[in-house]
């Protein structure tokens, strides 16, 4: 620090002293990536991908405008090939926002055994519902909904859940955000809102 500041502390060279400063922490980064070896940044498309032949798959989201606030929830269930089969949109009211992912699985649960799906994959954007999946304490405030959904799950059919980026969910989401503009209540289509057609 001598060099910068001197006997009377002022800094001789304001420049050099922020670029030596800013070299430090970069220095450092570049050691530990070295150490833990280089992780390789991959460019991929995203975009709905279809299921196995035989398989379902509901796209669900919630959405909610503030934690709590004003919450939505959607979902669309298609075939293997894409095809629209029947969706919904739920103006839920005031909730949080994994609230609302929840009862967007309910919902898509229900649908799909209603109309006697064998084998199904739910796909949500929600990380912290998917980790409601391993399990849930009864005194947590979503455990009511958690085994209600647990519920259906243990039906006679095969059901899975995976993680889908938000840009492959579109439509759901889209469903969801329609939902605002509904009176409160649950809302099911048969066919593709104009929309949403796809």
């Amino acid at each position: 620090m001598r060099e910068y500041f001197g006997t009377n502390g002022k800094c001789r060279d304001r420049v050099r002293f922020i670029k030596d400063i800013a070299t430090e922490p970069t220095v450092v980064h570049a050691k530990t990536r070295e150490q833990a070896g280089a992780t390789v940044r991959v460019e991929r498309q995203i975009a709905w991908q279809p299921p196995k032949s035989g398989w379902w798959k509901m796209h669900t989201d919630g959405a909610a405008r503030g934690n709590p606030g004003l919450a939505s929830a959607g979902g669309v269930l298609q075939d293997a090939s894409g095809g629209w089969v029947c969706g919904f949109a739920l103006n839920i009211g005031i909730c949080s926002a994994p609230l609302a992912d929840l009862w967007g699985v309910y919902y898509g649960l229900y649908m799909a055994w209603e109309i006697r799906v064998p084998r199904l994959i739910i796909e949500l954007d929600s990380k912290i519902v998917m980790g409601f999946h391993t399990g849930i304490s009864d005194s947590h405030p979503l455990s009511f909904l958690v085994q209600l959904c647990y519920g259906f799950v243990s039906r006679d059919w095969l059901v899975r859940f995976q993680h889908a980026y938000r840009e492959a969910n579109r439509v759901s989401d889209g469903l969801a955000n329609h939902a605002f503009s509904l009176p409160l209540g649950f809302y099911s289509f048969t066919s593709a809102p104009t929309e949403f057609q796809f």
